[in-house]
């Protein structure tokens, strides 16, 4: 009887410590999500259809088919631009491209399919943005170009945070009191502390334990775009009741690319303080 109840004890200990280490694991993600329904020229979904997507950049391919109600999902994608292929029976090839993929992205397509053979291809080549249909997230994108050409003081990417609706500097006054300790925050969003904002690295959380600010602070030449949600965050960010920064670093491609960058601070160059 002793080693009955020793055991449910055990037991009980072992549900309450997987549900403990349960809660405290966050799954961010740092990619997209390009979903849709097909439909033939009457309106009719069509269901089996062969959908692919090629990574432009890497030629990675995805493949899936359409359910029985026509609709298709393709998660996890890396962010970058993709070229979209659909094919079915008795109807004419479908290809799209570029579709921008930035990271978080959910793009929503319905695609009417035009009958016709196989060899008969449709061709729709726009790289226009679409309009967010899927999620209730609000934030923005920063890509690399707007981190790259953007004047930052000590090469901070935290720094273009600022230019998002509901974002605010921190004061100099907190700056200087918290000296050491707000290294790694910059802003506040919605009025909230600077504490609150989570930080992410390809979806690892990147969250200083003495400032609760960004513990890495990426070279901005490594950093391919990030976006900060400053409301409407979806459950799996967590954690935090500001906002959530999604940084993505930069990866590689079919084609040779890099950057060779110097950077040299010295106070002897600064203007004079009067």
């Amino acid at each position: 009887m002793n080693i009955g109840i020793a055991n449910k004890k055990l037991v009980t200990a072992g549900l309450v410590l997987t549900c403990a280490l349960t809660f405290s694991l966050y799954s961010q993600d740092a990619n997209g999500k390009i979903e849709g329904v097909l439909r033939d020229p009457q309106g009719a979904v069509i269901p089996g259809a062969t959908v692919s997507v090629i990574h432009l950049d890497t030629g990675a391919t995805k493949t899936i088919h359409s359910d029985k109600s026509g609709n298709f999902s393709l998660i996890q994608l890396p962010i970058g631009k993709y070229r979209l292929i659909v094919e079915a029976k008795n109807f004419a090839k479908y290809v799209r491209e570029p579709l921008t993929l930035n990271v978080n992205d959910t793009l929503r397509l319905v695609m009417d399919l035009k009958l016709g053979s196989p060899q008969e291809i449709i061709e729709v080549n726009s790289d226009a943005p679409l309009v967010e249909v899927a999620g209730t997230a609000v934030g923005k994108v920063t890509t690399t170009r707007e981190i790259l050409d953007l004047p930052l003081n000590g090469r901070n990417f935290a720094q273009l945070g600022v230019l998002q609706a509901g974002a605010a500097p921190m004061t100099q006054g907190l700056a200087e009191a918290g000296g050491a300790l707000r290294a790694g925050q910059a802003f506040s969003i919605n009025g909230l502390r600077p504490e609150s904002n989570n930080f992410l690295v390809d979806g690892a959380r990147n969250i200083n334990s003495v400032d609760a600010g960004f513990a890495l602070k990426p070279p901005i030449d490594s950093i391919a775009e990030f976006r900060i949600l400053t409301g409407g965050a979806p459950p799996e960010f967590g954690g935090n009741v500001g906002s959530n920064t999604n940084l993505v670093t930069r990866s590689g491609g079919n084609q040779l690319h890099g950057s060779l960058y110097e950077f040299l601070r010295n106070d002897v160059f600064d203007a004079r303080n009067f």
